[in-house]
């Protein structure tokens, strides 16, 4: 009787015939983590492509056009908008005033957000909530309608002029509308949540052990300060620095309405060339340089601040 079996056929000498596995599907590229995390950022570099890449080519192809007035722009590849831009002294003079108001700018909004950064991070329930209100809430509001509110403050006859007068300060009010001055005002009190929340990300991860054990070794309030608080926060107030500076370097809104026609900044010469003049190709540079300028500022901040951060 013959049986059939699957069983591997047995040769005299007994060895086992192997069996010949199938095939495996070759996939082990999609899991390598290079290929994942590319599949994982296509949709935002998709998106990054399609409304920033896109939108920069256009604009750096406009800004090599010729504007001539009366006929419109012509589609010629030039930089003489670039040359303009780099040898009229009225456009170095609207870029210096545009770095002065950011750099003020900053610089206010480091010194007014560190108190209050600190105070946020010590409070605890109820008054921790409140004061985190009150400083997101601004945010919240449109600076269209913050600006206009620093409009009546500090008009002549405003709130602010009316207390320095009251209390004997000054004898008549003080220029504050359409000055470089007001400006910096303004745009530091719509800035200052920015720099108060990275301030207060960074001191939040300051270990309250090492406060306590500075001050057992006799350090004060203000060695504690220099020594302990300003170096462990020193990756938020850079990166808060960095967010408020480039804010201010392009914002619009406050420089034209408190700052008026006497203020002349980046943001608005960009807006009088490219939508009253209509000379879109002379307003695409200005956009373009302002935007290297932020950039080179940028990187030089972070490198010099990086080797503070790592020690």
């Amino acid at each position: 009787m013959i049986l059939l079996t699957s069983q591997p056929q047995i040769e005299q000498t007994g060895a086992v015939e192997p069996t010949k596995a199938a095939p495996a599907l070759r996939i082990g590229w999609i899991r390598q983590p290079g290929v994942v995390s590319l599949f994982l950022l296509s949709p935002d570099l998709l998106w990054i492509g399609l409304f920033l890449a896109g939108p920069l080519f256009l604009l750096g192809q406009i800004s090599l056009h010729l504007y001539v007035p009366g006929e419109g722009i012509r589609t010629v590849f030039e930089f003489g908008n670039y040359a303009r831009v780099l040898t009229d002294s009225l456009f170095h003079r609207v870029l210096a005033n545009t770095l002065y108001l950011a750099a003020w700018v900053t610089a206010m909004c480091a010194l007014l957000g560190f108190p209050l950064a600190i105070v946020l991070v010590r409070a605890r329930g109820l008054a921790r909530v409140m004061l985190y209100f009150a400083i997101v809430i601004p945010l919240l509001t449109s600076a269209v309608v913050k600006t206009f509110g620093w409009t009546i403050l500090l008009s002549n006859r405003g709130v602010i002029n009316q207390m320095l007068v009251g209390l004997g300060v000054t004898d008549a009010p003080v220029k504050l509308m359409y000055t470089l001055t007001g400006a910096v005002i303004a745009l530091t009190q719509v800035l200052l949540p920015f720099m108060t929340l990275a301030l207060a990300a960074s001191l939040e991860n300051i270990d309250p052990a090492i406060y306590e054990a500075a001050r057992n070794l006799g350090g004060r309030s203000a060695r504690v300060f220099f020594r302990i608080t300003l170096p462990l926060s020193l990756p938020g107030l850079v990166s808060g620095a960095v967010l408020v500076f480039t804010l201010a370097v392009s914002a619009y809104v406050t420089p034209r309405l408190v700052g008026g026609p006497t203020v002349k900044v980046m943001s608005v010469a960009i807006y009088e060339q490219a939508i009253v003049l209509l000379n879109l190709p002379l307003g695409a540079s200005l956009s373009f340089l302002l935007l290297l300028i932020v950039l080179l500022l940028f990187v030089g901040t972070l490198r010099l601040a990086r080797p503070r951060v790592a020690a």
